[in-house]
């Protein structure tokens, strides 16, 4: 079966596996990997393997870019130490701790090795975090510590990675070079990412053509990444920093005729990229069990089992450590609720950057010989991805709904806050066009009317109460909700009765769809309201 087959059976294999999935209500990641690891035992994907280096730039550029440009800088600089120390001393304290666990357990495996193996499984992975977090709603400062870390241990975890893998090639290691180039990729790729971003959104406004326009949000990521790379630069950073300064002028530059396709399409293009990485994280892990037979599968189990374990309970034990422990640099007095710290703890899935990084280790070392235990190494990095995926992935839905999380209520403010300040904007613009003579007033007045009760309904505050079982968010609003709930009906009604025009040959095909657009743009503001 050629390699076009082979893809058109994956996107088929996507699909099927999301409805499913959705049906069964588990978490997407977990059913493709199990999907992947069924499809591996069939003949026409034994042999299928996808290289290292493609794995990495095909799904890191736009994933990353993805949740770069909603991040918000603000909330971002106020965690700014909670999410460094996930980022840069959580990695490292992984593979110090895994590195160790394994010259005890398995002397003969040398701590170089051990250290390739930390560095390879330290970092959890942004492309499962957000794919696992995506349709639950986290508390603000947890989904921001969790989004923040994920755009920067990626960077962490490759540089340990590449000078692990240089000490047991080579059989040096020199501390000062390791922290000097972690600073050079760290600089060089954020200000080359920051400056794409830049001047890509000074080029932007002068394409004028939707579909080009779209294709180059596309394009830009993995432009970033490359052009970092070629420089030794971090592709991923450079890719999060340019993502972070589209999303910074994007409000300014983007049209909403711009914005409502371009969500589509990159809607599409991540659910397809995340069905796809996770497929492959499946398809690649049975193969491995044919490279172990010199090993007693007891001794594997036993092994991937202290090493997922080792990873999962040194996350937990860093982020009560930081959360708690009053350290020097720590600002602020507060202690959050240990519940939402240990979302925070469990939520640590390897995924794709650790796939990546295993099936590219190299086949030989220096003098020739075969580098020491890479099928071993390989194969306890897939399990540590198996292992958090389903353990923490299938868990945390039903951890988060038996826990107390407490959340920012702030939201609830700055949502009514940002209606207000609009409306009051708006409404002393259109009291200086009253005496416009260029203005009609029927039209003026219509306008005027419709702020006006928007401001009546606003009120002083947001005091309306909330729903108890629900997390705080506008929609949550019981007032909001029912306006939304009638939207959907009439909407639905309306939608009807164009379709039924139509049908009966009153309208042609092209009035209609003309007024289902306009339906449809109105109907998304109600479509995910409870």
């Amino acid at each position: 079966m050629g390699t076009t087959e082979i893809l058109l059976l994956l996107l088929l294999a996507i699909c099927v596996v999301a409805y499913l999935a959705q049906r069964v209500r588990l978490a997407a990641p977990i059913a493709f990997v199990l999907a992947g690891m069924a499809l591996a035992t069939l003949p026409a994907f034994r042999d299928f393997r996808v290289e290292p280096e493609l794995l990495l730039l095909l799904f890191l550029p736009p994933i990353l870019t993805e949740a770069a440009y909603f991040t918000s800088l603000r909330d971002f600089k106020r965690n700014l130490n909670r999410i460094l120390s996930l980022a840069i001393g959580l990695v490292l304290a992984t593979a110090v701790v895994v590195a160790c666990l394994m010259q005890w357990l398995m002397p003969e495996f040398g701590l170089a090795a051990g250290f390739v193996l930390g560095a390879i499984i330290s970092p959890p992975d942004a492309v499962a975090a957000v794919a696992v977090t995506k349709k639950i709603r986290l508390p603000k400062r947890v989904a921001i510590i969790l989004e923040g870390e994920s755009l920067i241990n990626d960077a962490t975890g490759l540089v340990l990675y590449k000078f692990a893998v240089l000490a047991v090639v080579t059989g040096s290691f020199s501390l000062a070079d390791a922290g000097m180039h972690f600073l050079w990729m760290a600089s060089a790729g954020t200000v080359l990412g920051l400056a794409m971003g830049y001047c890509y959104m000074r080029i932007f406004p002068l394409i004028k053509d939707l579909s080009v326009e779209i294709l180059s949000t596309l394009l830009l990521p993995y432009v970033a990444y490359i052009a970092a790379e070629a420089v030794h630069a971090s592709g991923v950073l450079a890719v999060v920093a340019s993502g972070v300064t589209v999303g910074w002028y994007a409000p300014r530059k983007f049209s909403s005729s711009f914005r409502i396709p371009a969500e589509a399409v990159w809607k599409m293009v991540t659910f397809v990229l995340n069905g796809l990485v996770f497929l492959l994280i499946g398809l690649h892990f049975p193969g491995l069990l044919v490279q172990l037979r010199d090993y007693e599968l007891t001794d594997l189990l036993t092994l991937a089992l202290a090493v997922s374990v080792a990873a999962i309970v040194v996350r937990v034990a860093w982020v009560y450590a930081f959360a708690y422990i009053k350290w020097p640099f720590r600002k602020d007095a507060s202690y959050p609720k240990w519940q939402n710290v240990f979302i925070v703890a469990w939520t640590g899935m390897r995924g794709v950057v650790s796939l990546a990084t295993a099936l590219a280790l190299p086949l030989t070392i220096a003098d020739g010989s075969p580098f020491p235990h890479r099928a071993l190494i390989i194969f306890l990095a897939f399990s540590v991805i198996l292992v958090t995926l389903v353990l923490q992935g299938m868990s945390l839905p039903w951890i988060m709904r038996k826990l107390t999380l407490f959340y920012d209520h702030n939201v609830l403010f700055e949502e009514w806050q940002a209606k207000k300040e609009s409306a009051l904007a708006v409404m002393e613009q259109l009291q200086k066009m009253r005496g416009d003579p260029a203005v009609q007033s029927a039209a003026l007045e219509r306008i005027i009317s419709h702020y006006a009760d928007r401001l009546e309904s606003l009120g002083d505050g947001p005091n309306t109460p909330l729903f108890t079982h629900l997390p705080p968010a506008p929609e949550n609003h019981p007032l909001i909700s029912l306006e939304s709930r009638i939207w959907r009906e009439v909407l639905e009604t309306e939608r009807r009765a164009v379709i039924g025009l139509r049908h009966a040959f009153h309208i042609s095909d092209d009035v209609m769809h003309d007024r289902l657009r306009d339906i449809d743009l109105l109907h998304n503001r109600f479509a995910n309201t409870a």
